[in-house]
């Protein structure tokens, strides 16, 4: 993914998390395993491997994007940050490869499924 790529992905999420009120919303705790969305969708890597780690790192560091993959389910949650959280990448950085849940509010619309985060921990689903 170009760093163009990302700048409009990034755009689009935060034009959609700006408008909350085009979404049905509630409050949810969602439970799996965090992955880079561009290495997931592209070639199925779930960072749970040293390998997979560190393509998703990389990916990540050119722009790319957090996902949450449900347990069970394997629906796909964009993870976006709350407003004006400067530490997201490094708080969440730390998951990749690891069971986590994360708590925050769920917006859908036309099958995209988006977490705006506002807990993150190991699982113990």
């Amino acid at each position: 993914m170009s760093v163009k790529q990302s700048f409009i992905l990034l755009a689009i999420v935060a034009l959609i998390s700006g408008s909350p009120q085009l979404w049905a919303q509630k409050s949810s705790t969602v439970h799996g395993d965090i992955v880079e969305i561009t290495s997931y969708l592209k070639e199925a890597i779930i960072p749970n491997s040293p390998a997979g780690k560190e393509i998703a790192i990389e990916n990540v560091k050119h722009g790319g994007a957090f996902a949450l993959l449900e347990k069970g389910t394997k629906r796909l949650y964009l993870i976006s940050p709350k407003e004006n959280d400067t530490t997201f990448v490094q708080t969440v950085g730390p998951f990749l490869g690891v069971k986590s849940f994360i708590k925050g509010k769920v917006f859908s619309r036309s099958g995209l499924r988006l977490i705006m985060m506002e807990d993150i921990g190991k699982s113990i689903k």
